[in-house]
């Protein structure tokens, strides 16, 4: 095999780019294909809120005229800010199970991470730490949450194979209706909610741009310590609150408030993916009528974000949280909920989850390689 590679630039080009991994997982039951309008509209320069915080250069890998592999190469202004300028990332990896032609993706992104006087590459991340991220390496055989990555198990294979090494994992929990939680916890969770001085109340969508401000203190500090953490532009913010209007589930999205201040939050969202994969990438010109008459079948949310401020760590807040979702969820129709991504390190989170039954199915993990 005589492998070329191709720097990816136009919007036709782009297009090829996205519409690649159609060829990896044609016969795949749990693969979820993306809306190819919103993938090209992210990857493009003049349309991608990306572009507003770092710079790229997507590549594909061809044998002959066939493409075999794809790859982006990436750098991140608010990440040099916030922790170090060696860094750079990689990211939209998708690749035939061949370890010559990952390696001839991986040796394009690391040269021109190199070439912006990077001496490391991290990936994959697709672009940020609150996009797609991580190679699955636990989990295989079921449909990836919606914002969550899914990939062959030969993938961590074909990196490992480049010569990079684990930089750190991350975890999928998951809860069904049919967990048994222990009474002790719900006399916890009603102590907690009669407090005088504390106020828990579901989102309200007319106001959902004051509750997205209220929330950015506590996301600020609550993933301060994350890694890969970095605070959301004004831009960002902007294109975050427009997508939650789409996914986000009122009745079990929780804030937190303490004298009137946002002490902490719970932001579940529906999961469209079992909707999207009828779609099969395209919206027109039946698209979204089939993706909103299957979405109604949906059973499944995913608890996306949740935190608490950590003066207030210790009065289990985030139980109330935690225990709400799953009885609110179950009441209005949700049968299974999946917690993601959490840090391998955050220990609160997961001894939490581990009470609650949540089951760690799956395993998500980012690499490195130093490059100079």
């Amino acid at each position: 095999m005589a492998i070329r590679i191709e720097q990816i630039n136009t919007v036709r080009e782009i297009k090829k780019f996205v519409k690649f991994p159609w060829s990896i997982y044609k016969k795949n039951p749990y693969w979820v294909p993306p809306l190819i309008g919103d993938q090209i509209k992210f990857l493009r320069k003049d349309t991608g809120i990306f572009y507003t915080v770092g710079d790229a250069q997507l590549f594909m890998a061809f044998d002959g005229n066939t493409p075999v592999g794809r790859i982006s190469a990436h750098i991140n202004y608010s990440y040099e800010k916030h922790h170090d300028n060696e860094t750079g990332f990689f990211g939209f990896f998708e690749c035939v199970d061949d370890k010559n032609v990952a390696q001839a993706l991986l040796n394009a992104a690391e040269s021109w991470v190199l070439s912006k006087n990077k001496s490391r590459i991290v990936g994959p991340m697709s672009f940020t730490v609150y996009d797609e991220l991580g190679i699955v390496c636990k989990g295989f055989d079921s449909i990836p949450f919606v914002m969550t990555a899914y990939n062959l198990h030969y993938y961590n294979d074909l990196v490992m194979s480049a010569g990079y090494r684990k930089e750190v994992d991350w975890y999928a929990f998951i809860v069904d209706e049919n967990v048994k939680l222990r009474p002790s916890l719900f006399k916890i969770r009603d102590r907690v909610k009669r407090q005088k001085d504390l106020i828990i109340k579901t989102v309200d969508m007319k106001n959902l741009d004051q509750a997205v401000d209220d929330i950015g203190p506590v996301f600020e500090e609550a993933w301060n310590e994350n890694w890969g953490h970095v605070p959301l532009t004004s831009e960002q913010l902007d294109y975050f609150k427009e997508e939650l209007k789409h996914v986000i589930i009122p009745e079990i999205t929780y804030l937190a408030y303490i004298d009137g201040e946002c002490v902490g939050f719970s932001l579940s969202i529906k999961d469209a993916n079992p909707a999207l994969q009828k779609v099969n990438g395209k919206l027109w010109p039946f698209g979204l009528f089939i993706l909103l008459w299957e979405i109604r079948k949906v059973h499944r949310c995913r608890t996306l974000l949740m935190g608490v401020l950590k003066k207030y760590r210790h009065r289990a807040i985030d139980l109330v949280f935690y225990l709400d979702t799953i009885e609110k969820g179950t009441a209005i129709g949700y049968s299974e909920s999946e917690c993601s991504v959490i840090l391998e390190n955050n220990h609160r989170m997961i001894r939490a989850l581990d009470d609650l039954q949540a089951r760690n199915y799956k395993t998500l993990r980012i690499y490195n390689k130093k490059i100079k």
